[in-house]
């Protein structure tokens, strides 16, 4: 059932990204994530296995799709996280943009293994949170 919910979201939020603009998406994600509540409990550990187990059968879920679509499952199930986007300083290898999605103080979908960068997560530059950490409106 959990697998389940997150390849339902993978989808909705990878059909979003192509063909809707950005703030639609937000939107639609933050309907999903705050207006359809779910009584059941799911841990982080949880939304992660669905997620993981969901990916092969998700045409091409990058890194913002995966973690929007945990962002919405662990918000609807009552589990507090952050969606961050950063990108890289351009360098020998270009620009790279990266999203990965926190809870309890740690990074759980688009992990340092994820990310092919020299210095991992720690070489992106936030621009971009989910919920906004200053209380933004986005």
């Amino acid at each position: 059932r959990t697998v389940a919910e997150a390849w339902a979201l993978l989808w909705a939020c990878r059909v979003g990204l192509w063909f809707a603009p950005f703030p639609w998406v937000l939107r639609g994600t933050r309907f999903c994530a705050e207006r359809l509540r779910s009584r059941r409990s799911i841990d982080a550990g949880g939304v992660v296995e669905a997620v993981r187990r969901a990916l092969p059968l998700t045409l091409r879920a990058s890194c913002l799709t995966q973690a929007l679509a945990g962002w919405i499952m662990l918000t609807r199930h009552g589990t507090e996280s952050r969606i961050r986007i950063g990108v890289a300083s351009p360098g020998q290898q270009g620009f790279k943009a990266h999203a990965w999605l926190e809870s309890g103080g740690r990074v759980i979908l688009g992990d340092v293994a994820d990310v092919d960068a020299p210095g991992g997560l720690e070489s992106f530059h936030v621009i971009w949170t989910l919920p906004p950490e200053d209380g933004a409106a986005i």
